[in-house]
């Protein structure tokens, strides 16, 4: 008998063993909390329980150790259902429900990434789902502050530190 064993996630390229465990998210009001003290730029992810995309975005990305502890570094994180109709949150002197702020910030599907100032203030948003190298480049980017110096392309094109 032969017994073959897949040691690598096709889509990442990385080992899917010694994988982070999934996050357990914050509510979006609690990362704007932790954000007021802590000064660091708000992740929200913007998400939805049918969603498939979601799903492969948690448990192939996400539980990347160390994409997770640079986002755990650099970043407050929430989260907002893009389903939920029928809850209320309070933001910037409006109140919304999970879907309408979700839409107020861009998010038109799901998966979204939508980073935001710790004051609330809009940065930009990522729409859709995307492998482990991509989206940790992007959070390079936002997380390290260079989209305040330079263009997605000049970062990317800079050398490493």
């Amino acid at each position: 008998m032969t017994l073959f064993v897949l040691g690598a996630n096709v889509s990442t390229g990385q080992a899917t063993t010694n994988l982070a465990p999934q996050i357990e998210w914050p509510k979006f009001n609690d990362a704007f909390a932790a954000a007021k003290k802590s000064k660091k730029i708000v992740l929200i992810d913007v998400w939805s329980a049918t969603c498939g995309w979601c799903r492969k975005q948690q448990t192939e990305v996400y539980t990347q150790p160390d994409l997770q502890k640079f986002l755990f570094d650099k970043f407050e994180l929430g989260r907002l259902n893009l389903d939920v109709t029928d809850d209320t949150l309070s933001f910037r002197g409006y109140t919304l429900s999970s879907q309408m702020l979700a839409g107020g910030l861009g998010a038109t599907g799901t998966p979204t990434t939508v980073f935001m100032e710790a004051d609330g203030a809009y940065i930009t948003r990522l729409q859709g789902f995307h492998a482990y190298d991509d989206f940790y480049d992007v959070l390079r980017f936002i997380g390290t502050e260079s989209f305040r110096e330079m263009s997605f392309e000049e970062f990317m094109a800079a050398p490493k530190k």
